[in-house]
């Protein structure tokens, strides 16, 4: 089948053959460590202490796979879904090689799916959901929008959609009434976005491609019905799913699908710039910022390569490689008034007052995994626990107790993680911080 001619195994059996297991993928890269603390980014192989967990164990493991030589083991399923699917192995490998790692670690998901071996139980659960009511969590459909303020400033011809997720729908919805907040004083022309399903996301991330694929095709055909050309997200996983996944399924360029995906962040420092949005009521809080994976190192747009490779292993023609530098990364900074060096946006003017921000140690594309990605949550929720836990520790280390993120699922992880262990620690959306200063509203943070 077309969408699925760049997402088999053999494709990347050259990036699997040449790892040499340098450890590139799991180590934070010494010209951006700050010491010997926290030098971890693989968060599989700092748990399990076992190569065959890490990302140049899991190469290795392919090979066999694809020769013959193992089978689909309950072992080898341990080692394969025991991954958040951070993408950190994939940037820390193109620091200093170019090869995908990260591709490798997708398709050997799909592989485990076609032979009928994968996912885990815990994920087919998560599927049957979604295809049964349209959400992961097996909620009522007709529930989806039931958040929606009656005050929200709706159009009936919108320029843009609010795609919104399942767990903002149904979980935490404080984020979405911030986001139609956000957006109302932006003064565009949105609306809901129509016949929402989930976006397949949880499907895809497991290497159920085909079931994600029908996700995609549902939603595609919603926007285009719409007459809207641009996607605003508030959740990490949709707004990859979007912007990546999709055209990856349809074996597309991101700048072939006919629309544009927003994280909320990027619409509302553009906003501020232009002086549309004005954040200018205080909110007093001392935060450390946590990148999500998949608004981060994971979102570079999508670039379909289809050609051979010659003498050392060049590319014919070139492939043009994602090495997850063009996520959304700086405009959360820039709102919480980190320093960027970006021109036109100063450093020294915070987007959002009384907010006193500092980085931890992993930042950016070095950044730890909250733990809950990958499907981790859903089959092995000590896994996520104590990823969790290692995270915050290091928030611990710089004096921070409130962790902003832009991503549902971080949220969740860390309070949650917090609570069973009544750590000190609390998680906020960078969505809920900047309606405050934007309206004086939405409560205490």
């Amino acid at each position: 089948m077309k969408q699925r001619q760049n997402l088999k195994l053999e494709d990347y059996k050259w990036d699997a053959e040449w790892c040499m297991g340098c450890r590139g993928c799991t180590w934070v890269d010494h010209i951006y460590a700050t010491g010997i603390q926290f030098p971890n980014k693989c968060p599989s192989l700092y748990r399990e202490k076992f190569d065959a967990y890490s990302p140049f164990g899991k190469n290795k493991i392919s090979l066999k796979i694809m020769d013959g030589g193992l089978t689909f083991t309950p072992r080898l399923l341990d080692i394969l879904y025991k991954c958040n699917m951070c993408g950190a192995c994939d940037v820390g490998c193109k620091r200093n090689l170019d090869f995908d790692p990260g591709m490798v670690l997708e398709t050997f998901r799909i592989r485990a799916v076609d032979a009928k071996a994968g996912p885990m139980p815990a994920h087919k659960a998560v599927n049957e959901n979604i295809k049964k009511k349209n959400n992961r969590y097996g909620l009522p459909h007709g529930k989806r929008k039931a958040w929606l303020p009656k005050s929200a400033k709706v159009s009936k011809k919108p320029d843009m959609l609010y795609f919104v997720g399942c767990n903002t729908s149904y979980k935490n919805k404080e984020i979405a009434k911030a986001t139609v907040g956000i957006l109302d004083k932006a003064k565009v022309k949105y609306n809901l976005f129509p016949q929402e399903v989930c976006c397949g996301h949880p499907m895809y991330d497991v290497g159920c491609v085909d079931d994600a694929l029908k996700q995609a095709k549902k939603n595609i055909a919603a926007l285009k019905k719409s007459g809207a050309d641009t996607i605003i997200t508030s959740c990490a996983e949709c707004y990859k799913t979007w912007k990546v996944d999709y055209p990856k399924m349809m074996d597309k360029r991101t700048d072939e699908m006919g629309y544009k995906v927003l994280h909320i962040t990027q619409l509302a420092v553009e906003k501020i710039k232009d002086g549309t949005l004005k954040p200018k009521h205080k909110v007093p809080m001392r935060v450390t910022y946590h990148d999500p994976c998949n608004l981060n190192r994971r979102s570079d747009d999508w670039i379909p390569w289809h050609g051979t490779r010659g003498k050392y292993g060049c590319t014919e023609p070139i492939k043009e490689y994602r090495r997850g530098v063009s996520g959304v990364t700086t405009e959360p900074r820039l709102l919480l008034g980190l320093p960027t060096g970006i021109p036109g946006f100063p450093p020294d003017i915070p987007g959002i007052p009384g907010i006193e921000a500092k980085e931890m140690r992993r930042m950016d594309v070095n950044t730890m995994c909250c733990g809950a990605g990958g499907g981790v949550a859903d089959a092995f929720p000590e896994f996520t626990r104590d990823t969790a836990n290692h995270r915050m520790d290091e928030a611990d280390d710089i004096g921070i107790e409130t962790i902003v993120s832009a991503c549902p699922y971080c949220i969740d992880t860390f309070n949650k993680t917090a609570k069973e262990g009544e750590r000190p620690v609390r998680a906020v959306d960078i969505t809920q911080i900047l309606y405050k200063s934007l309206t004086g509203k939405g409560g205490s943070l």
